[in-house]
């Protein structure tokens, strides 16, 4: 028998509760969907004060002037907690945007705002936009810095100085000189406490008070503190991540996002780019085992979960809400390092996927996931530290393995768009498995790069600071790489070998490296085969010693990639391509 329930319409949405939430959670943020509602106050009241910071942020202050002026005390603490600091400083330009969209609200309002902050942001706001002057204690300079401007009461004078303007070409002297008369207007006693305590204290005390503050707020919000978020880069143990586990650290990541979410899902909390990220992910292990979770609370367990550790990425990474494209950027990041957590565990199997994601804190698989990358990292560090040719040589690769290793080797490590196909130039996110096969290959073939140079008897003392290997070669140092050292190397064995009378000289030590004269390098060329149109080509024998040659020099734990490697310095032997030729004193002397 057949249930009915299988043609039930309401099993579109059950089959992917996780993306239906977010793409509701994204149609709720619309300003417009706030402006048509019937009570647009309470509408605006009812959102956190983080969810108002994206709402304006995504439509831009100008457009989002009606919702701020309904905004409380508290939601715009939150608001301006996430829109001013750069790292733990004000930041002047987002400072100027905020101080002229809050300069248009009613005097009412804006003095109910500055009761409701902390008393030093409150002061370092006005100290950063001006001098404040005690007329019962000292009058003003003769001329001003900005312009002055005489409180109502007649106790200061404040020299307003321009600043930084807003992006908008707002001025930012003359919006302070509104809020200020709007203090004045709604609470002239509030507004004079403002003014003594913004006297009274360093520009350094205040910062570092209101600073401290606005970190508590943050943490109650999931962004902790720049070295405690840190702990979702910290690495472990592959192995150690089994389906089932269950840790207790699963319920404090709920509790950090707090109680002020609605039941029923309407504020998202994180920016419209993650929920986007994920909702058009559908080839995403992470996204497609979220769709198999049940709807409800496993669900609402999981996008719990998913905003404290965008918060904790975003805070670790010291990524400031409002840089939307430093945010995308983290977000991408995020979910193709969730994906590689999942795609380990999941093994192909969207079930065992969501099964991860019911039993795994999701910031255990974070973790996870970046502790795959960072075997890529420590491979490639490796070689920098103890490679054949040290450091020197890390840097001399050539221009294909410098890309990989630059990207690899970043503080959040980076797959190297290189290793695409096509292969294009930039870096992108570990996005699977694959990828960091890939690098991890890409990453041994430079190592064998530097090994075979060091067989062909370069060392790190010729590339130190007193090697001479380019000197009276005309090639400068930008233009030196380990495929350079290479051919020089190869050709000078090519050209010894013809001279040998029996074969095992090719086991012999290579010879101490130097430049090639100038007549190796034409006696060399002369051998290369002629055509009749085209390059010369390398002659079947030539190519076959170089090989040995090469073979010979190949470590063996390195034999697969070292193979790669000679083969493209092979085919760059006709045409030569550049190798180190000192000039002849007659050729100097020209």
């Amino acid at each position: 028998m057949v249930s009915s329930r299988r043609n039930h319409p309401s099993n579109v949405i059950a089959l992917s509760p996780y993306r239906a939430r977010l793409g509701r959670g994204r149609r709720l943020r619309r300003a417009d969907a706030l402006i048509d509602a019937p009570d647009l106050e309470a509408a605006v009241r009812a959102l956190p004060g983080d969810e108002l910071y994206y709402v304006l942020h995504e439509i831009g202050l100008a457009e989002g002037a009606p919702l701020l002026a309904c905004a409380t005390a508290e939601q715009v603490q939150t608001v301006l907690d996430f829109a001013l600091w750069e790292r733990d400083q004000l930041g002047p330009g987002p400072l100027a945007e905020w101080l002229k969209a809050m300069a248009t609200a009613p005097f009412e309002k804006i003095g109910e705002w500055f009761a409701g902050l902390d008393t030093e942001l409150a002061g370092l706001i006005l100290r950063r936009g001006a001098e404040i002057y005690d007329t019962t204690q000292e009058g003003p300079p003769e001329e001003p810095e900005g312009t002055f401007f005489p409180t109502p009461d007649g106790f200061f004078v404040l020299d307003v100085r321009a600043g930084v303007v807003a992006e908008d070409g707002a001025d930012p002297a003359r919006a302070l000189i509104q809020i200020v008369d709007a203090l004045y207007r709604a609470d002239k006693d509030a507004a004079r406490r403002i003014l003594v305590g913004a006297r009274s204290e360093l520009d350094s005390e205040l910062e570092e008070s209101a600073y401290r503050w606005r970190q508590a707020r943050m943490a109650d919000l999931g962004f902790a503190d720049y070295y405690e978020a840190l702990e979702v880069y910290r690495e472990l143990d592959p192995a150690s991540v089994r389906l089932g586990e269950r840790e207790s650290e699963r319920a404090p990541l709920r509790t950090v996002v707090d109680a002020r979410i609605s039941s029923d899902g309407t504020a998202l909390r994180v920016p419209t780019a993650l929920a986007e990220r994920l909702s058009d992910a559908e080839g995403s292990p992470f996204s497609r085992a979220a769709q198999k979770l049940a709807a409800g609370d496993e669900v609402e367990e999981l996008r719990f979960e998913l905003v404290a550790l965008t918060n904790r990425v975003l805070a670790a990474d010291r990524i400031a809400p409002g840089d939307d494209e430093a945010v995308a950027a983290v977000l991408d990041r995020l979910v193709a390092t969730l994906d590689l957590a999942i795609e380990r565990l999941a093994q192909g199997d969207d079930e065992r996927g969501a099964l991860a994601l019911r039993t795994i804190p999701l910031v255990r698989l974070f973790r996870l996931g970046a502790s795959l990358g960072g075997k890529v990292k420590r491979l490639a560090m490796t070689l920098r530290r103890s490679g054949p040719l040290g450091d020197r040589g890390f840097k001399l690769a050539e221009a294909d393995d410098a890309a990989v290793l630059e990207a690899v080797t970043l503080l959040r490590p980076m797959f190297p768009r290189i290793l695409d196909d096509p292969p294009v130039s930039g870096e992108r996110p570990f996005e699977s498995l694959a990828d960091l096969a890939r690098a991890g290959a890409a990453v041994e073939g430079a190592a064998a790069a530097q090994a075979l140079v060091r067989g062909l008897g370069v060392t790190p003392d010729d590339l130190g600071p007193r090697g001479t290997i380019l000197e009276g070669t005309g090639v400068d140092e930008a233009s030196l790489d380990l495929g350079v050292l290479a051919r020089t190397a190869l050709v000078r064995r090519l050209l010894d070998s013809r001279k040998a009378s029996k074969t095992p000289a090719l086991a012999a030590a290579p010879p101490p490296f130097r430049p090639l004269e100038e007549s190796e390098a034409r006696d060399f060329e002369g051998l290369l085969g002629a055509t009749k149109s085209g390059p010369p080509k390398l002659p079947l024998a030539i190519e076959k010693k170089a090989t040995a040659i090469l073979a010979a020099a190949a470590p063996a734990a390195l034999v697969g990639a070292a193979a790669a490697v000679a083969e493209r310095w092979i085919a760059s032997l006709a045409p030569l391509e550049p190798v180190l030729v000192r000039a002849s004193a007659k050729t100097r002397a020209r």
